[in-house]
């Protein structure tokens, strides 16, 4: 019902200290959800699509109907996998860092820098804070400019 992976600050620890920022998220998710307030924004930015830009670089577009532009907080978070498909699924270590820039031709879209031993190849998967520990405290990526405490969600894609 809400991400939350950004409010871990604690690696030994499952519980965030700074409850009232979980509450915040499941609260807007009732309203929404349950009590259908569709003025309520719930959720951070959802992935709309993939689209690799050039030998080195890669497009991750959002949904412009959650907000009209997202927040890049940091670079970090995306990996890319230009190994086939198996090896992506099975394998941790084949995930290499793809840092991200804010587009400034397109408010909902990322750029994403492919790492140079994977320019010639087809990339086969792309991953977002699919971690344990993703980032540090309320430092994700991408957050959404409507309500900037909600961050967009993980995800794993093979494409």
């Amino acid at each position: 019902m809400a991400t939350a992976m950004d409010l871990r600050d604690d690696e030994g620890g499952i519980h965030p200290r700074t409850k009232l920022d979980v509450g915040y998220r499941l609260s807007r998710s009732g309203l929404a959800i349950a009590y259908g307030q569709t003025h309520v924004t719930y959720q951070g930015p959802i992935v709309r699509e993939f689209g690799r830009d050039s030998d080195d670089r890669m497009n991750v577009t959002y949904w412009s109907t959650i907000s009209s532009s997202i927040e890049l907080r940091n670079p970090n978070g995306f990996e890319i996998c230009c190994q086939v498909k198996q090896l992506c699924m099975s394998n941790e270590t084949v995930w290499l860092a793809a840092p991200a820039n804010y587009n400034p031709k397109s408010p909902i879209t990322v750029k994403l820098s492919i790492p140079l031993i994977c320019q010639t190849k087809n990339v086969h998967g792309i991953r977002y804070l699919w971690r344990e520990t993703p980032c540090l405290f309320k430092q994700a990526a991408v957050y959404s400019t409507a309500d900037s405490n909600l961050p967009a969600p993980p995800f794993i894609q093979f494409l």
